[in-house]
């Protein structure tokens, strides 16, 4: 009896705690979105003292024919990178899994490589190639034909290259691991039945991988519609505006309109919304397209013959374009004074590494590193610690936090930045311009990934490993530090990696959190940029790239980071 009540006052206990974690949890979450929707009907920011309340933001942000354009300039981009980041992501991922190219094993690691470079680096190095005057590509081809442009960046279509040559890397592992997850017996029943590769391909492999393809285009599609840095980069000097990009101008030009902006990130939030649901709606039918049956049968490659070195140069050229060149343009342009077409002794110096280096701008270095390792690693620990305490409570609680966990997810970066100055403001907690407002931002941020990471890597121990150290006397924290974390520490360290690289090279979320104490990386790259001295942006992003290049190669020669990475 003693024992019984002993299990349910421990029972007990454990729910109270479950429960305020939850609401907590709940309170971080659904506090930045309702401040934002409150901000949204005001005429001042939530707490100014002439406040009152308006629907005038509101009928701006919905009704205005600038807000309503940006508006179908952000599905029309977003459709359109997502449609295209699945062909060339869908191409690589069916040429390395399920073909005999050659280097294949090589190219399916490095083909992970662009998914983990920040867009608005991948932006900078592009306008490094292909400004209209000063691009090194066009500079090269007015050269050669007299064509004063072969591209300019500056266009709806340069903003489309961007994100394609980032969001195929995502496509590419999503569908790489459906490819390498269908039961090979069932195409092998269509070649039995004498239906060739290419009607097998299109009649049995493309329906089982459909809700792989319809989930990574909805992600790629939100993903797309919040991102402000690159259209405002790209598309501002040619007139082309998101609502990212309008809201961004809301809050950083003078003067800053936060309400009106607010009210514009309720129809971010809405697409976000609107496509985490249909996401999860296919996600949950998806068990109809099982087809990992554990047979084992082998998969079978289509044979490309003559095409297997043309199969490998196509893998190759996008890996050129989308890292290697952009890097060689950075490293070039970083050691110019000024970004010029006229390349001679006279413009290179060594001037931009040493601003780094110095004065204002050693700070934000320290900063940076001291978020993506410290607060990365406090981050892994609280992940591990929530999907530990989840495991131990019901089906029903842990359903619940999970659906809870996907809403942060869905909420736009800068809408996020927004809701969390006006929460902290409005609760009067001290937390505004220091660096936790950041980690809590990341933490949110970054909450379904790194929850989702932790509880894969509790899923590979197997239950009697830790009911036996229980049976032996242990409680649940001994088992847990002498049984489970030694044997996932390969996983900890793989998400510990990944939260320093996602960390390292965040902008959407800081852009609007920091002030001059808890300035970034990404934030002196994006305020260079915005003042035209280019160059020192290109040091700056020569130096996060190199950092997460090393970080990257070490953590893949440590414990396999890249292919743990495609197992998954």
């Amino acid at each position: 009896m003693t024992q019984t009540r002993a299990q349910h006052g421990s029972f007990d206990g454990g729910r109270i705690g479950g429960f305020l974690f939850l609401a907590l949890l709940l309170a971080l979450i659904a506090a930045p979105i309702l401040y934002v929707i409150y901000g949204s009907l005001r005429t001042g920011a939530p707490g100014a003292a002439d406040a009152g309340f308006t629907l005038e933001n509101w009928r701006t942000a919905y009704l205005s024919s600038a807000y309503l354009k940006a508006l179908w300039n952000t599905m029309a981009l977003s459709a359109i990178v997502s449609v295209l980041a699945l062909m060339l992501g869908g191409a690589l991922a069916w040429l390395v899994a399920r073909t005999d190219m050659p280097g294949r094993t090589q190219m399916a690691l490095l083909l992970l490589v662009p998914l983990l470079i920040s867009n608005l680096i991948t932006t900078l190095a592009w306008i490094a190639l292909a400004a209209p005057n000063a691009g090194f590509l066009n500079a090269w081809f007015r050269s050669m034909t007299g064509v004063r442009t072969l591209f300019d960046i500056y266009s709806f279509q340069g903003i489309v290259l961007v994100h394609v040559l980032h969001y195929a890397s995502f496509a590419y592992l999503a569908i790489f691991a459906a490819l390498r997850s269908i039961d090979a017996s069932l195409e092998e029943a269509s070649y039995m039945l004498g239906v060739g590769p290419l009607g097998t391909g299109l009649r049995m492999t493309l329906p089982l991988i459909a809700p792989t393809l319809a989930t990574s285009f909805l992600i790629i599609f939100v993903l797309v519609a919040e991102n402000f840095s690159v259209p405002t980069l790209l598309g501002s000097p040619v007139g082309f505006h998101t609502l990212p990009s309008l809201i961004y101008q809301n809050m950083a030009v003078t003067p800053a309109r936060p309400t009106l902006a607010a009210a514009a990130g309720t129809l971010l939030l809405w697409v976000a919304l609107i496509g985490a649901a249909i996401q999860r709606r296919i996600t949950r039918n998806a068990s109809r397209y099982i087809t990992v049956t554990g047979k084992g049968a082998r998969l079978r490659s289509a044979k490309l013959g003559g095409w297997r070195i043309p199969a490998l140069c196509f893998v190759a050229l996008y890996l050129f374009l989308a890292v290697i060149l952009p890097y060689f343009a950075l490293m070039l342009g970083s050691f110019m004074s000024f970004l010029t077409a006229n390349i001679r002794p006279s413009v290179f110096t060594l001037e931009n590494y040493a601003t780094i280096l110095v004065g204002d701008n050693l700070a934000p270095v320290f900063n940076s590193l001291i978020l993506s390792a410290g607060g990365g690693l406090g981050l892994t620990i609280l992940y591990l610690g929530m999907s530990f305490v989840l495991a131990q409570a019901s089906k029903t609680f842990a359903r619940l936090v999970e659906y809870v966990t996907i809403l942060p997810s869905a909420i736009p970066a800068l809408i996020l930045g927004v809701g969390l100055i006006w929460t902290f403001v409005g609760w009067s907690v001290p937390i505004y311009g220091t660096m936790a407002i950041l980690l809590i931002a990341y933490f949110l941020r970054n909450l379904g990934y790194g929850l989702r990471q932790a509880n894969n890597a509790f899923s590979q121990i197997a239950r009697e490993l830790t009911e036996a150290a229980r049976m032996n006397g242990a409680s649940r924290l001994r088992a847990l530090w002498d049984i489970s974390i030694p044997l996932i520490r390969p996983a900890i360290l793989s998400l510990w990696t990944m939260l320093f690289i996602f960390i390292f090279m965040e902008v959407s979320a800081t852009i609007l959190l920091y002030t001059p104490d808890t300035r970034t990386m990404p934030t002196v790259l994006w305020n260079y940029m915005s003042s035209g001295s280019q160059p020192h942006a290109f040091a700056i992003a020569v130096a996060q790239a190199s950092l997460v290049f090393i970080v990257l190669y070490l953590a893949d020669r440590k414990f396999g980071l890249l292919r743990k990475t495609l197992e998954r």
